[in-house]
């Protein structure tokens, strides 16, 4: 009996200490990648904003083909698709802003009203149009959401920068054909 008490004091203490230490962790996921494209800003934007190019260069696409494609470059253009990751399950992607050639903000909405914003932001450098890919995440308080939220830097990281390495061979590909 003795240690049975010991095994559940021990158990609530951790809970305990696992509880006070999510109080510290943040309840909004940022992950942020970039990447330099050999190409002018315009070609980039072109193969952002118009949401029939994304499967060319979405992560995991081949996985989880689209269900619906109303797309187009404008404002309201949507993106559906079920994910066979039940972490992601059913999903829309949805152009919320557009700033040709230097902005575009997306709205995502997963199963289980999950909500986040992507952002890209396009500028010209000297080596190039410098890429960068926003992702924001409300998660709330939920202490289970919180530590697997410091997961998501290696884990959709990885998958942030695949898609970015699939948009840099896609645009330089298709400048390199056009206007290169």
């Amino acid at each position: 009996m003795h240690v049975l008490k010991s095994l559940l004091l021990g158990a609530a203490t951790l809970i305990a200490i696992l509880g006070i230490i999510s109080i510290s962790l943040p309840r909004q996921i940022h992950l942020q990648r970039d990447i330099i494209i050999d190409a002018p800003a315009e070609v980039a934007f072109e193969q952002l904003s118009d949401l029939r190019n994304w499967p060319k260069w979405l992560p995991g696409h081949h996985l989880d083909p689209a269900e619906e494609l109303n797309a187009g470059p404008a404002i309201g253009a949507r993106y559906n698709w079920k994910s066979q990751r039940r972490s992601i399950g059913q999903s829309v992607v949805t152009i919320v802003e557009v700033e040709p050639p230097s902005r575009l903000v997306t709205n995502l909405e997963f199963e289980e009203n999950d909500k986040a914003n992507s952002t890209f932001v396009l500028e010209e450098t000297e080596e190039g149009t410098k890429l960068t890919w926003h992702f924001e995440q409300y998660i709330g308080d939920n202490p289970v959401r919180k530590f697997s939220s410091l997961l998501i830097d290696s884990t959709v990281g990885e998958e942030f920068e695949d898609g970015l390495n699939n948009i840099k061979k896609e645009v330089e590909s298709r400048y390199a054909l056009t206007d290169n």
